[in-house]
C-alpha cells in the first residue's frame, strides 16, 4: 500500500518533469531561431495583415527586427530574410531551400510532369529546354516578328488618338507578343479565328492566370469555381495544341523559328522524346513567363517615362541615334545601344518588381548569420521592399534611372528576375519586348498620364503588383509618323 502511494506521488512528479524538460527543449530550439514578429492580436495579428498587405507585414517586421525575422501563421513558421545578404543566401542555397514545393500550386496550369511536378534532375532538363530557347540567337530571330506585333497593335488597338487603360492594352499588346513569338503562328491566328462555340486561345489563357490565387499556393485543387474553369481551360488548351503538335510533326518542316518548333525538334539527354503533354506545358510556362510580367513592366514603364517630358526627350534622343530615324523598324542591334531606356526599363522593376514574393522550403536545418532556421519552415524575400530600402539603394524612394546606365551592380541586391543560378531565363526576353512597345511609343506618339503614376495594388486576378486603376493615358499619333 505504502508502495502504491509512493508510485502515485512520482506520478505527478515525473509528468511535471517531462513538460519541463520539453519546454526547456523547446525554448533552447528557439533562442537560436531567428526572432519572431508579432503584431496586433496574438496569432491572427500577422495573418491579418499578410491578407491586408503583406508587404507592409514585412516592411514593419525589418523595421523592427532587422534583415531576418519569422512569423508564426498558424502552422507554419515563414522566415523573411531582407537585403543583399539574405538575398544571396536565399538563392545560392540549393541544398537547403527547395523551390518546387512552394510551386506546386502551377502544376494544374502547366500539367502533370512538367516544371515541379518532376524530379530535381528532370526538372533540370526542362527548365535547359526553355532557356536555351531564349539566348540571344533566338531572340533575335524573334524581334522582325515581334516588331511586326507591335506596329500592327498600335495600328488597330490605337489609331491617331485616343485614351486607354494602360495597364488592360499593354496586356493585350504583350498577349499578342507573346503568343506569335513563344507559342506560334497558328495559336496567333488562334486569337480570334475561334469556330462558333469554342474559346480563343486568350480567352482560357486568361481563365488559367485567373485561376492563380494566393489561396492556391497553399491549396491549389481547393474545390472552387476558379479552379474547376481553371482546370477546363487546361484541358482545351491541350485539345487545342494537339492537332498543330501533329501537323508539325507531319510536315518535319525544320526551318520553323519559334519556340515551339525548337522544343518539338529537341529530344532528353537519354534520347526520350518530349511528349505532346509536356509541350503544351512549356509553352504555357513560357507565355506567362513572357507576357504576365511583361505586361505589367511596360505599363509602369508608360507611367513613369511618360510622365517625365525630359527623359522622353532624352530618350527619344537615344532612339534616333539608335535607329536612324523614327520611322525605322525596331532591330536588335537597336537595341543592344538603348542603354538609357534599358537603364529605365530596370528602374522601374527595381521600383515595381511584378513579383512581390518569392518562397522556398527548408528541407533540412540551416544556419544563417548565427540563427538556426529550421527544416519545415518557409523563407521568402520579397523585391519591392528590399529594392526600396534606402540601404540598397541611395534614395530608394527616388525615380532616378542613371542608377543602371552600366547595367546591374550587384545580382543580389535587384532580385526583379532572382539572382544567382536561379535568375529567370527569360529575362532578357522580358526586356526585348517591353523595350520595343516603349521605343514605338516614344517615337510615334505624344503621350499624357491622365492620372499621374498610380499608387501600386496586388491585382484581384493574380499574385503580381500593378498600378492601381484608373491608369489612363491620353495618346495622340505624331504628324510626322501618320500613315
Amino acid at each position: 500500500m505504502a508502495k502504491d502511494k509512493a508510485i502515485q506521488s512520482l506520478v505527478p512528479a515525473g509528468a511535471t518533469l517531462v513538460v519541463s524538460a520539453l519546454l526547456l527543449r523547446r525554448w533552447w530550439r528557439s533562442r537560436k531561431e531567428p526572432p519572431s514578429f508579432q503584431m496586433g492580436l496574438p496569432v491572427f495579428g500577422p495573418i491579418i495583415q499578410f491578407l491586408k498587405d503583406p508587404m507592409e507585414l514585412i516592411r514593419l517586421g525589418y523595421q523592427k527586427m532587422g534583415g531576418i525575422f519569422k512569423v508564426n501563421f498558424l502552422a507554419m513558421d515563414m522566415v523573411y530574410l531582407v537585403g543583399s545578404e539574405g538575398q544571396e543566401f536565399f538563392f545560392t542555397s540549393d541544398k537547403y531551400l527547395d523551390q518546387a514545393k512552394m510551386y506546386k500550386f502551377t502544376v494544374p496550369i502547366f500539367g502533370p510532369k512538367v516544371l515541379y511536378d518532376v524530379d530535381y534532375s528532370t526538372r533540370t532538363c526542362q527548365l535547359r529546354f526553355i532557356r536555351e530557347r531564349l539566348t540571344d540567337s533566338y531572340i533575335r530571330s524573334y524581334t522582325s516578328t515581334l516588331e511586326e506585333e507591335v506596329v500592327q497593335f498600335f495600328d488597330e488597338c490605337w489609331g491617331d488618338n485616343g485614351t486607354c487603360c494602360i495597364r488592360e492594352s499593354m496586356q493585350e499588346l504583350l498577349t499578342r507578343t507573346s503568343i506569335r513569338c513563344l507559342m506560334g503562328h497558328e495559336l496567333r491566328v488562334a486569337m480570334t479565328a475561334t469556330k462558333p462555340g469554342e474559346r480563343s486561345i486568350v480567352e482560357m489563357l486568361h481563365i488559367l492566370e485567373k485561376g492563380m490565387l494566393p489561396m492556391s499556393v497553399f491549396w491549389p485543387h481547393a474545390p472552387i469555381k476558379r479552379h474547376r474553369e481553371r482546370d477546363q481551360a487546361r484541358r482545351e488548351i491541350h485539345e487545342m495544341i494537339k492537332p498543330i503538335l501533329d501537323q508539325r510533326r507531319a510536315k518535319a518542316d525544320k526551318t520553323e523559328k519559334d519556340f515551339m518548333q525548337s522544343v518539338l525538334n529537341s529530344s532528353y539527354p537519354d534520347g526520350r522524346a518530349i511528349t505532346d503533354e509536356e509541350i503544351v506545358g512549356f509553352l504555357i510556362a513560357a507565355f506567362f513567363g513572357g507576357m504576365h510580367n511583361s505586361a505589367i513592366t511596360t505599363s509602369w514603364s508608360t507611367l513613369e517615362v511618360f510622365s517625365r517630358p525630359e527623359l522622353v526627350q532624352e530618350l527619344l534622343e537615344e532612339q534616333r541615334q539608335a535607329l536612324g530615324s523614327d520611322t525605322e523598324p525596331f532591330t536588335f542591334a537597336a537595341y543592344e545601344k538603348m542603354k538609357k531606356l534599358r537603364a529605365a526599363v530596370s528602374e522601374v522593376l527595381r521600383m515595381h518588381a511584378p513579383l512581390f514574393l518569392l518562397m522556398r522550403t527548408v528541407e533540412q536545418d540551416v544556419d544563417f548569420k548565427g540563427y538556426t532556421i529550421r527544416a519545415g519552415n518557409v523563407v521568402a524575400c520579397s523585391p519591392n521592399v528590399s529594392h526600396m530600402l534606402d540601404d540598397c539603394y541611395a534614395k530608394a524612394k527616388t525615380f532616378d534611372p542613371k542608377r543602371f546606365i552600366n547595367g546591374i551592380e550587384d545580382e543580389f541586391n535587384f532580385i526583379s528576375f532572382g539572382g544567382g543560378r536561379r535568375v529567370c531565363k527569360g529575362q532578357e526576353f522580358g526586356y526585348l519586348q517591353v523595350l520595343c512597345a516603349i521605343s514605338h511609343m516614344l517615337r510615334h506618339y505624344d503621350i499624357e498620364c491622365i492620372d499621374g503614376v498610380p499608387p501600386p495594388t496586388i491585382a484581384q486576378d493574380g499574385m503580381v503588383i500593378a498600378p492601381m486603376q484608373p491608369s489612363r493615358v491620353q495618346y495622340k499619333r505624331k504628324a510626322s509618323v501618320k500613315k
